[in-house]
């Protein structure tokens, strides 16, 4: 099984899900973060669903590979992404 969940004293480092979309949304659309990325920033949720869906749900489907959502334990809500592969 890839990206096993992993915690820390102040973080928790687990796989993104759709419960998610909004966070994920948040990081993908914001040009200056994605501006050395290979892809656009993403326009809306649905942008947002389909990019989750092909890149990351994809990823947590193989046996290697890993597409951390980086969350404080305090409001477990992503705030950076980790991708190793």
């Amino acid at each position: 099984m890839n990206t096993p969940t992993l915690n820390t004293r102040r973080l928790i480092l687990r796989k993104f899900n759709e419960n998610d979309l909004e966070a994920f949304y948040d990081i993908f659309s914001d040009k200056e973060v994605n501006q050395f990325l290979p892809w656009f920033p993403l326009k809306n949720l649905d942008e947002a669903k389909s990019f989750y869906q092909e890149r990351y749900a994809s990823i947590y489907q193989k046996k290697q590979g890993y597409a951390y959502a980086i969350c404080l334990k305090k409001t477990i809500l992503p705030l950076v992404i980790s991708i190793l592969i």
